[in-house]
């Protein structure tokens, strides 16, 4: 059997994202993935690149503009027979292929607007070389078809996000009385906590805590400086934990909770490994991962953040009101999360439903490297 090459292209000052560790991990037969190597930038050097690159943008912003067109610059010819660009859209002679999780993957939000550039991406996109283009899930698709029409005529394919899960990480223990929340390890404001739905939850837990002492209550990644306070014994914080730590929490624990305004892909797929029902928002791309059958699903009070697009757009009044319908959806939640503090039954249907789908059903690594194998396939014909 023929090797194929696909080189996996991620942008210079960014790192692997998590959903991308079982393509290397767990590659289609017949593929071997390479990463992107750039000239000047390997793993020694990369870190404080990125933060010089960091300062320089935030004095000149308008370097930003260019920031494809140095990846594109520096990337280095890998030899591979195929390039996938993941989540960002770039320059190459070389066949191709881009997944995507909106429209904005192709160009700068920014430059909505901007008839010329939007004609530029167009001609680029119809481009002979690229072959296929690969929404994350049916609100990707459907924000590139608001924003592009019928002008890109290029084969399109959903193919969802997956993780594994090693056995040894996910032995049959006891379950212990523990809720999680998982946030975020890296924020450096508010914004992506209460895009987390992490206002609310803390609230819930706070009250939950009170009501059931023999539950555990946990919330995984950093908590802004504002809600420090004195919380009840049994409300855990752990600020940043490794991911085989994280884990095994998981493991541990009864409920997963994360009321998000938009899908997070990854932290449903590891809570579904673990059997956890899920208790999150009826928001942008959730529904895809969540449902009657493996959790629960909330209907919050409407935030009007996704735009004309079908893409998630958060200003600060749109954060303002996340800010002021917190209380009244935390009630929701706390109704959700004591329903299934009280129904053993129900958790363990909804979890081992969840399972399912990471295991054998649509989010199984089977199912994605069946359709990327025959993508790449077809991609080289």
């Amino acid at each position: 059997m023929r090797i194929i090459k696909v080189q996996l292209d991620f942008n210079i000052t960014k790192k692997v994202h998590s959903l991308y560790h079982s393509f290397f991990n767990n590659p289609p037969e017949g593929v071997e993935y390479l990463k992107s190597e750039f000239i000047g930038i390997n793993e020694k050097n990369y870190s404080n690149l990125g933060k010089v690159y960091k300062k320089i943008v935030k004095s000149l912003p308008f370097i930003n503009k260019f920031h494809q067109k140095i990846n594109d610059l520096l990337r280095k010819d890998s030899k591979s027979d195929l390039i996938h660009f993941t989540f960002h859209f770039g320059n190459t002679k070389k066949s191709c292929v881009v997944d995507y999780e909106t429209a904005f993957s192709f160009i700068d939000v920014n430059e909505r607007e901007n008839k010329r550039l939007k004609r530029k991406v167009i001609r680029r996109l119809n481009k002979k070389n690229v072959k296929y283009l690969m929404p994350i899930h049916k609100d990707a698709l459907k924000s590139f078809r608001l924003f592009f029409g019928d002008k890109v005529k290029k084969p399109q394919e959903i193919v969802y996000p997956t993780i594994f899960i090693p056995p040894e990480f996910r032995k049959r223990v006891k379950k212990k009385n523990q809720v999680v929340f998982v946030s975020t390890s890296n924020i450096v404001n508010d914004r992506v906590f209460l895009i987390k739905g992490g206002l609310e939850t803390i609230s819930t837990f706070e009250r939950l805590s009170k009501k059931y002492s023999m539950w555990e209550f946990i919330i995984l990644g950093k908590v802004p400086k504002y809600l420090e306070k004195k919380f009840p014994k049994n409300m855990t914080f752990k600020e940043s934990v490794p991911r085989e730590e994280m884990w095994d929490i998981f493991n541990q624990s009864k409920i997963f909770v994360q009321p998000c305004y938009q899908a997070p892909a990854m932290a449903f797929l590891e809570a579904m490994w673990f059997k956890l029902p899920i208790v999150t928002y009826n928001c942008w791309g959730n529904n895809e991962y969540v449902d009657e059958s493996n959790g629960i699903i909330i209907h919050p009070k409407e935030i009007n953040h996704i735009n004309k697009y079908n893409s998630p757009d958060y200003s600060e009044s749109t954060l303002n009101k996340i800010r002021k319908n917190y209380e009244e959806n935390s009630r929701n939640i706390e109704n959700a999360i004591e329903k299934l503090i009280k129904n053993r039954k129900l958790r363990e249907k909804l979890g081992n439903d969840g399972f399912k789908r990471v295991s054998t059903g649509k989010f199984s690594i089977d199912k994605k490297n069946e359709r990327l194998r025959r993508i790449y396939i077809e991609s080289l014909k």
